[in-house]
């Protein structure tokens, strides 16, 4: 499987996100234990080879 760590303003804020969705200027991240996380920003940049999405905001 390929869960993403993910970063905001250069911090980790979530590991093991299985799904990200952009919603009206937020951000919902999903990891795999069904756990939800809300960030207002935009998705700079996903990587999946380092397993990492960079959100700007």
């Amino acid at each position: 499987m390929c869960e993403l760590k993910v970063i905001f303003k250069g911090n980790i804020i979530m590991e093991d996100v299985v799904r990200i969705t952009a919603e009206d200027g937020s951000i919902i991240l999903q990891d795999m234990l069904g756990d939800v996380k809300t960030v207002s920003g935009k998705i700079a940049d996903v990587n999946l080879a380092k397993q990492e999405a960079i959100i700007a905001g």
